[in-house]
């Protein structure tokens, strides 16, 4: 197209300036002013068939785009036959992981601590995508790209979310893991003081004893390999537990991990904070 436009703008040129011509030659002859106009009509009969030869490649051109566009649609439709899907379906599915994405780019604005709070959105997200995997739609290169984009963004948002959320408590002269506990802007409970020695055994050898100016983690809400033991608790109970493995044999996994303080694998405490290894 851009070709036949520039031929009939030098066409519309060259008749300008052929009139131009015609009138600066006062004293052109009749035999003269025939041969340059016989140039000129040739000049036009050959830009008109070239604008012709150009309308029937560009025809011509059309006609093959066409012929590709109707053996692709039959290509996606024989894989989308085989993928036992189609068209829309497959539109719908990159839909719904465009706003899952959409959801993770939000999130990565949060701060590490309000992350922390969000990451049942985070898990929820990772269980949606979860399910698409497992539709034959996900087979599709274009649904791969996507989902790889997903599990990146994913596995960000979890490296930059705290374990755990807890406050930093330093310790003073007199004090001890009772009397901090019982404080109103801590536990306000002394029973929980096994919160602060369980959560503190890389500093804590001795519960007994704790040293001024030691900066205590103060627990306050439970990551994803962690555990706050209840009244009633014990290791094959939180093992089987669905959250922690929902295996009441993986209790070892656990009872390894935390034998800094559990010494009797028959006996743990309320309060309790337990590190659960993946």
């Amino acid at each position: 197209m851009k070709n036949i436009t520039s031929i009939i703008a030098t066409l519309a040129l060259v008749l300008v300036l052929a009139v131009s011509v015609s009138f600066a030659q006062e004293k052109m002859t009749m035999e003269e002013y025939n041969a340059q106009l016989a140039e000129w009509q040739k000049r036009e009969a050959d830009a008109k068939a070239a604008i012709a030869q150009l309308e029937a490649e560009l025809e011509a051109c059309n006609e093959e785009a066409a012929t590709v566009d109707a053996e692709m649609n039959n290509a996606w439709q024989e894989i989308y036959a085989l993928l036992g899907t189609d068209e829309a379906s497959v539109n719908e599915f990159g839909d719904n992981l465009d706003a899952i994405n959409s959801k993770l780019d939000g999130l990565s604005s949060l701060s590490p601590e309000e992350l922390f709070k969000s990451r049942k959105e985070i898990d929820d997200l990772e269980q949606q995508l979860a399910g698409y995997k497992e539709s034959n739609i996900a087979m599709l290169s274009s649904m791969q790209d996507k989902i790889a984009t997903i599990e990146g963004k994913i596995a960000q948002l979890r490296a930059s979310m705290p374990k755990g959320m807890y406050d930093d408590y330093t310790v003073v002269r007199g004090d001890y893991l009772w009397k901090i506990s019982g404080k109103s802007d801590i536990y306000n409970d002394p029973y929980q003081w096994m919160r602060i020695y369980s959560y503190n055994t890389d500093q804590i050898s001795d519960p007994d004893l704790i040293e001024p100016g030691w900066i205590l983690k103060i627990h306050r809400e439970s990551g994803a390999d962690e555990y706050l033991v209840v009244k009633g608790d014990w290791l094959s109970k939180i093992a089987s537990n669905p959250d922690v493995y929902g295996d009441p044999t993986q209790w070892t996994k656990i009872f390894e991990a935390n034998k800094d303080f559990i010494k009797n694998k028959n006996v743990i405490y309320p309060y309790q904070v337990l590190q659960i290894p993946e």
